[in-house]
């Protein structure tokens, strides 16, 4: 009954907006609370008081963007319309001519030496009016221009009208509050201008060529307006950011960024704002986290908090995860694909753990790995799939040790090797042997054994702590970042992969639609000096591939870190420094907090053609919570990261 009633009153409205030819309820809301009444200089309401300024007449020459200092006035109760209308053609040439006459006639007569000087400037002035109108066409425009000025008293509202004609009148605008037509006035700010012209106190605009008028635009401050944005802040001449991490463009293609900061600058704080913001549109978040300093907003919003130092699970790196999932293959096609990745994939773990590893080491390390599949009985053409198999069906590196030593020794207890294997070979073999034993014995809590992590496929936020690993070793920490970063990767596939066949299937929904419903993944890189720097060449290359190939899947990678030179330290290899800079290219935003003046030819370096001189002498003194925002494809934006006290309280810490 109560949805009746209300659609039936519904219906009621519209027919009483229909018979009145306005909305009452509306007009009931926007009124005047309280009532109004006018008096010879000042409006009466029930809530304050009010004053109209008129604008009589204006400056001989102004700048570009000239109406911006009327219209933004700040720290000023004020409202301030601006009314226009086009002067009929050969009204403005006999009002052009007119003139002409008129200051000709006193450039000749006037007998003060300055006032024939004014009359002479102005005649030039309307003689180009006039060429204007009469061979290029040029339109003469009437404007009329009101401020509103109020307060919660006659003082304060006296106070704001003293600003306003001091703030005006210094930039040669003349104007005045009309005695006894304020009623009048007061109608002409909800009036257009030819109903302004049937009111008794009716004034024609002030005559002004088109030229001058589209030249008072007063929008001339830097915005970014993502259709989706979130608010994020704001630039440095006022305009509001709403920023979409996911947005795309055509100018803007992929969701990768990158934050940079020195300490107190804001960074964590900018990279917590960008994080929840995702995490309220619902897409899934997976990040690392240093310090543990994010724990509270996974705590609060019911995420899953894993540290990497083997407390929490282990992810066992010889479980094959799925990798491919190319539209143009079959379902054995990709799981091939997928297991040759893998194997390129522990080829790249074992480089982690055994840096010196050679060519030679590595193809014998792959060998060693297949027939350990083949074993175990696990091959890439098996019908239910390589990738699909029960945690507990792969193997672990204690049972990979096991095997080399097979093949290894004729008695292993006796350390007697096989007399038909070669001395190298032999060589190679123990040399795997002996980094599987390290695995296995010394660092076993982190990588021997099944994936006891849950599946964290459908938890929509996923933060791997990674406070105790940074003290472990750099190749044990290399090696479990890149495994978990593997995890994430496989994530990201079993996630995206439906939402992109989802975009193709005839449901009804315009794609439009469709990528509404798309939920994207980020992936917050904290402390990424950590993995990506120019002494990890390894580590790059995988988070290059990463960036590069995330956007097919709707995924994104936001990486942080205190110091640009974090990622190039100095004598950093030129090649490498190469691949540092491709990743960066790879980022479609590049925040850039304050960093140390020192840091000016790395940013230039790496960010080369992407910031200009000036932009580049401003980082060094930039101020808390500020920022230049380099979006590749559009211009950059100076801005100030706005956070709110909630947003502080609950990101516990400060800009």
């Amino acid at each position: 009954m109560s949805l009746l009633r209300k659609i039936q009153r519904t219906k009621t409205k519209d027919k009483i907006k229909e018979k009145k030819g306005y909305n009452p309820s509306l007009l009931s809301l926007i009124q005047p609370q309280g009532g109004v009444s006018f008096h010879e200089n000042y409006i009466k309401k029930g809530d304050g008081y009010e004053a109209i300024i008129y604008i009589y007449d204006y400056p001989g020459n102004v700048d570009v963007f000239w109406l911006e200092s009327i219209l933004n006035l700040s720290n000023i109760n004020a409202i301030t319309t601006v009314d226009v209308s086009t002067e009929e053609r050969s009204k403005a040439i006999t009002q052009v001519n007119k003139g002409i006459m008129e200051q000709n006639d006193r450039a000749h007569s006037e007998k003060n030496a300055t006032s024939r000087i004014d009359a002479a400037n102005t005649f030039h002035t309307l003689k180009d009016i006039y060429n204007e109108i009469s061979q290029q066409g040029e339109v003469l425009k009437l404007m009329q221009i009101r401020i509103s000025v109020s307060g919660r008293t006659i003082k304060e509202t006296e106070d704001n009208l003293k600003a306003v004609l001091e703030n005006l009148e210094g930039n040669g605008f003349h104007m005045t509050v009309l005695l006894n037509e304020q009623e009048y006035e007061w109608n002409s700010l909800f009036s257009s201008y030819s109903s302004q012209q049937k009111l008794p106190n009716k004034r024609a605009g002030k005559a002004l060529p088109a030229a001058t008028l589209a030249a008072s635009l007063p929008f001339n401050f830097s915005k970014l307006d993502d259709p989706n944005g979130s608010y994020l802040g704001t630039t440095t001449t006022g305009g509001i950011v709403l920023f979409d991490l996911f947005h795309l463009s055509k100018t803007r293609n992929y969701y990768n960024g990158v934050i940079v900061g020195t300490m107190g600058a804001g960074k964590s704080t900018a990279l917590k704002k960008i994080g929840l913001d995702n995490i309220l549109r619902g897409n899934y978040i997976r990040g690392f986290d240093v310090t543990g300093e994010f724990k509270p907003l996974i705590d609060l919003f019911g995420g899953r908090y894993i540290s990497l130092d083997g407390s929490s699970g282990i992810i066992n790196a010889l479980q094959v995860l799925k990798t491919s999932a190319d539209p143009d293959l079959t379902f054995l096609e990709n799981e091939q694909q997928s297991f040759m990745k893998h194997l390129s994939k522990m080829n790249d773990f074992y480089k982690f753990i055994v840096p010196s590893a050679t060519d030679q080491d590595l193809q014998e390390f792959s060998r060693m790995l297949k027939k350990l599949y083949n074993k175990f009985g696990l091959t890439p053409d098996m019908k239910e799939g390589i990738t699909q198999l029960s945690n507990d069906r792969y193997p672990i590196f204690s049972d990979f040790l096991e095997f080399v030593r097979e093949e290894l020794y004729e008695d292993f207890e006796k350390k007697l090797f096989r007399e038909e294997i070669s001395p190298t070979r032999t060589k190679r073999l123990e040399d795997i042997e002996l980094t599987l034993e390290s695995i296995v014995e010394d660092y076993g809590r982190l990588f021997n054994g099944h994936s006891s992590i849950d599946d964290i496929t459908n938890e929509q936020i996923v933060f791997f702590s990674i406070r105790s690993l940074v003290g472990m070793t750099k190749k044990v920490f290399n090696a479990q970042m890149f495994n978990a970063l593997t995890l994430i990767w496989d994530n990201m596939i079993q996630v995206g992969k439906p939402q992109y066949d989802g975009l193709y299937e005839d449901n009804g929904l315009t794609m439009e639609e469709k990528m509404k419903k798309i939920k994207r993944m980020l992936v917050i890189i904290d402390e990424s000096h950590r993995l990506i720097n120019a002494n990890n060449e390894l580590a790059v290359d995988f988070t290059t591939d990463f960036a590069r190939e995330a956007r097919k899947y709707f995924g994104g990678l936001l990486f942080a870190s205190q110091s640009i030179r974090d990622f190039v330290p100095e004598g950093s290899k030129a090649d490498v420094v190469g691949k540092i800079k491709t990743l960066f290219e790879l980022t479609q935003y590049k925040f850039i907090m304050k960093q140390d003046s020192n840091t000016q030819k790395d940013l230039k370096n790496i960010f080369q053609g992407q910031l200009s001189e000036s932009e580049l002498s401003r980082i060094p003194t930039l101020e808390k919570g500020q920022c230049i925002l380099a979006i590749t494809g559009q211009n950059n934006i100076s801005m100030n990261i706005d956070v709110s006290p909630e947003e502080l309280q609950l990101f516990k810490g400060g800009l």
